[in-house]
């Protein structure tokens, strides 16, 4: 066994960030896991045992130690693991902040509010030093440097809070930086950001000054001596306060550097705590991460333009060669258009760096801003510029990647990818909707429904923990409701579904993810105040358990849309908010269970009790037929189990039908989708979301691929087929909602199923003829890999590695049994943790064939099969008459035959469905037998 980490709040030795609540948990490591594991913890500081536990059997390997923690203080975990006399141990740490707030420093700056960036500075002596420490903010955004070296590695500090009621402070170990004697500069500068630089949509560009229009920073200083005196420097009135040759910045706008430019003197200003609460911080640092190294495009209008082959968000740095006072720009898109930069789609981002240069020799980057872009134009620079000196720095907050998946199949490895990068792309301390245009904000709506994926691909427990926090602060001055983004940088617009619903969604599926209640304990009233809001607002209208006459926003962007502006599909408002007003309130419930709240339990259970008998009336004729057949009503009531008893066979046959009629695509928007495909294979129906999945045509997830998109759209037209752009004024390329697919890529085809206890089940299929994946779970990696092992679909192996204290029942298709490490194994049978090699002959062969969901066009030219189809279709003479084939070559036998009941043709049974699929399943054997035998 090895003893590969400790995490201290999901995190690895961290530093100044608030421990609230401290939960401390263990990776380790092995093939086979000692049955008899002890554990023990002791957590130390200056030498001295603050907390210990006593030997104790290791059912896990997590700890929520109690007692009391001091400020400034770093402390040593020591977790012990002994089995058999063998002892493991490994130490971690973390180090406490100011937990107070500053104690010893003002904050300082400027008054004139016309500025857009300052410089302030103090020089100081300093002794031979044992350590340092700084404890840092400011408002808008800062950097600092100790005699001109930047502290810390993390940009766009101090991130993006409701500025107003709380600002974060970090902390630095800038002991390396101080280890000489004598004279050094401690300098911070500061810009606009999200604090003072326009912000928001409610007005065209932004608005300015959204929480204040004062520029200013506090800092404390802190240092021991080689006498182990401790001594404080903090920012006050002597410090010295300059313009700062960052002369303009913003989100939107970019940034203008000029380094040729004198600075001025300004007056020094003590300014009074400008935001109710000061904290340690609660962000993870946002940090540059993949480096890209461009190609260079000579477009139509000979300007040069950078291809780094990724779309991402971050910035790019370059080697300044150029003489001095040369001006030169930057200016960044996702797309080239009839061979130039298109940047309309940016709408009124500027989203340019202009640069002045000093003429010496240094790497130059943004500071108080980023960008969304694959590509970027080089204005005013030399012609025959080395595009060596240009790299791409993609940036986003500090998670660590916890899963991945691969396949066969390259267009569906590139669009997990693709996934990946619209994930890193958009969470920049917040979860953005998008990278480049001008908005940019934490949209609720985007955030809930992709949770569940990010979880699987990155650590995202303390970054969602920050972003569960902010809406709850945003609640506490609504009332419970959730506006559309957080923080609420403009308008009070909010209070609807899926979008609100982020504040029962998030906490709920961190705390699934990582078995951590600690964001249910600290959203558990938020959560209440969310469903409270709705069901007073339910109590106002007709009926207290439906969410019913409310401005929705829908299935937003879906395309069987009879929206007049083209925003939402046809589906219910009524129904998706009732659905989703269902599903929070069971959330809170089943967390009131969590945390003991028996009261609060057995009220928000019989609250959701109540919203489902209303929805079944409302929503469902007393025959049991739902009154709208979209796919995202259908796949939605599935995925929520909200139908009348028994009707869970009719509805799957249902959507089938609908999806039929849309000729086997999705026509669902930001709500359906993520619904769709688990609805169908959790229903019997895998082979149909694996077939709607591999679509790669408009509209498909591979559509986007083949276009040549590296994120995800926006608009599943976000791109024509002719390779234009589609010019709506909305239209990002860089938009993860949809790519909530991979959700069902890890839950069904690797067949992850977390709950009270761990299930694994992968739908395997033909069409992907092997899959590697993993995702960490609370005590480590979980890593599944299924492979087909010949052609014919005859045996299937699957490994298994299944970390510890997380046994597994595992179901495995087209089988009763299967051997494991040479044991037999019934079907549903539980695997201890440790390493499995399973291996099964399926009762059928798992191969890739046409079936009754297969549009016509994909073997109509085969004469075999349509010949055989002639003796098994009653109605096939109709079809080959002359122009009905080309006529009807989209749909599928299924979909044909619920058409042709119009012209006399009683629908295909059951029985006459199976023996067409059985005659494709015998047609592909015979295919591959023919193959064989040439070999």
């Amino acid at each position: 066994m090895e003893f590969k980490q400790i995490y201290i709040n999901h995190m690895k030795n961290p530093i100044g960030f608030e421990f609230d609540n401290l939960f401390i948990n263990c990776e380790v490591t092995a093939n086979n896991y000692p049955k008899n594991l002890e554990k023990r913890l002791i957590i130390t500081h200056s030498d001295k045992s603050i907390y210990t536990t006593d030997w104790q059997l290791a059912k896990d390997l997590n700890f929520k130690p109690i007692f009391k923690l001091d400020s400034k203080t770093r402390y040593t975990v020591l977790v012990k693991l002994r089995s058999d006399e063998k002892v493991y141990s490994r130490k971690a740490y973390f180090e406490t902040g100011l937990i107070n707030g500053f104690h010893h420093s003002q904050w300082i700056g400027s008054d004139d509010t016309s500025i857009h960036g300052i410089s302030l500075s103090k020089q100081f002596t300093l002794p031979k030093i044992k350590q340092a420490r700084l404890y840092i903010s400011g408002l808008g955004l800062y950097e600092a440097y100790i005699d001109g070296q930047k502290v810390g590695d993390e940009y766009l500090a101090p991130g993006f809070t409701n500025y107003n009621y709380y600002v974060q402070i970090a902390t630095h170990d800038v002991s390396s930086l101080l280890q000489d004697s004598g004279f050094h500069t401690l300098r911070i500068i500061v810009g606009d950001g999200w604090y003072k630089g326009k912000l928001g949509i409610k007005n065209h560009g932004g608005t300015a000054n959204q929480y204040g229009n004062i520029l200013m920073a506090n800092a404390e200083l802190d240092y021991v001596d080689d006498s182990k005196i401790h001594h404080s420097l903090g920012t006050d009135i002597t410090w010295k306060t300059e313009t700062s040759q960052i002369t303009h910045s913003g989100i939107y706008y970019g940034e203008d550097l000029d380094e040729t430019l004198s600075v001025k003197s300004l007056s020094t200003k003590e300014f009074k705590k400008p935001t109710k609460h000061l904290k340690d911080r609660l962000s993870l640092p946002i940090k540059e991460h993949e480096t890209f190294y461009p190609k260079t495009v000579n477009t139509s209008d000979r300007s040069v333009v950078l291809d780094f082959g990724q779309n991402m968000a971050g910035w790019v740095t370059f080697e300044n060669t150029l003489p001095k006072g040369t001006k030169v720009e930057l200016q960044y898109g996702e797309i080239l258009q009839k061979g130039m930069l298109y940047r309309d789609n940016l709408r009124s981002a500027r989203a340019t760096f202009t640069y002045v240069s000093d003429g010496k020799k240094h790497l130059i980057r943004p500071h108080f801003t980023y960008f969304g872009f694959r590509y970027v134009k080089l204005v005013g620079f030399p012609k025959d510029i080395d595009v060596n000196l240009f790299c791409a720095q993609a940036l986003y907050s500090d998670m660590k990647q916890i899963g991945r998946i691969q396949t066969n199949n390259s267009s569906v490895n590139q669009l997990f990818s693709n996934i990946e990068w619209g994930q890193k792309s958009n969470f920049i301390d917040i979860p953005t909707d998008c990278p480049q245009r001008d908005e940019r904000l934490g949209w609720t709506g985007d955030a809930a429904i992709f949770a569940k994926t990010a979880s699987y691909n990155m650590d995202t427990y303390q970054f969602n923990k920050k972003f569960a926090f902010d809406i709850a602060v945003e609640q506490s001055f609504r009332d419970g409701k959730v506006p559309l983004y957080v923080p609420n940088v403009d308008g009070d617009d909010g209070g609807k579904a899926v979008w609100g619903d982020v504040a029962t969604i998030v906490p709920w599926i961190t705390y699934v993810r990582s078995h951590d209640s600690t964001i249910l304990r600290q959203n558990f009233g938020a959560m209440m105040s969310w469903v409270d809001w709705i069901h007073d607002y339910a109590k106002s209208t007709k009926n207290e358990f439906l969410w019913l006459d409310s401005d929705q926003l829908g299935d937003w962007l879906a395309l069987d849309t009879e929206d007049i502006m083209h925003l939402k599909g046809k589906t219910p408002d009524e129904l998706i908010a009732s659905a989703y007003y269902y599903q929070s309130v069971r959330i809170v419930a089943q967390t009131a269970l969590i945390l003991n709240a028996k009261r609060e339990h057995e009220y928000y259970k019989l609250l959701a009790e109540k919203i489902k008998e209303a929805f079944i009336a409302e929503f469902y004729t007393a025959s049991g037929r739902l009154i709208t057949d979209t796919q995202t009503a259908l796949a939605l009531c599935l995925k929520l189990k909200l139908y009348p008893q028994g009707s869970q066979k009719r509805i799957t046959q249902k959507l089938v039908g609908r999806i039929e009629k849309d000729q086997n695509h999705l026509t669902t928007g930001f709500v359906g989708t993520p619904a769709l495909l688990p609805a169908l294979s959790e229903n019997g129906q895998n082979d149909l979301a694996v077939q709607i999945f591999l679509n790669d045509d408009y509209p498909s997830w591979l559509y986007e691929v083949k276009m040549g998109a590296t994120t995800i759209w926006e608009r599943w037209n976000s791109f024509m087929p002719d390779g234009s752009i589609s010019d709506n004024g909305m239209n990002s390329l860089n938009h993860y909602s949809t790519g909530a697919v991979m959700q069902w890529a890890y839950e069904y085809l690797l067949g992850i199923k977390q709950g009270e206890s761990l299930t694994i089940q992968p739908e395997i299929t033909p069409k992907l003829r092997k899959m590697s994946g993993y995702t960490e779970l609370d005590t480590g990696k979980l890593n599944i890999q299924w492979k087909l092992v010949d052609h014919q679909g005859s045996k299937v192996n699957l490994i298994l590695d299944l970390p510890f204290a997380n046994a597994a029942k595992v179901i495995l298709p087209r089988t009763n049994a299967w051997i494991d490490n040479g044991v037999r194994h019934r079907n549903g049978d539980i695997l201890s943790p440790g390493h499995h090699e399973i291996s099964y002959n399926p009762k059928t062969n798992f191969i890739d064939t046409f079936n009754v969901h297969t549009a016509l066009s994909q073997f109509i030219d085969n004469r075999e099969i349509t010949g055989a189809l002639k003796q098994l279709v009653p109605f096939w003479d109709f079809i080959q008459l002359p122009g009905n084939i080309e006529h009807f070559k989209d749909y599928s036998i299924l979909q044909l035959s619920r058409e042709m009941k119009g012209i006399g043709f009683s629908p295909l049974t059951e029985e006459q469905l199976e023996k067409i699929n059985q005659y494709f399943r015998t047609y592909a054997q015979s295919q591959i037998e023919e193959e064989d035998e040439l070999k």
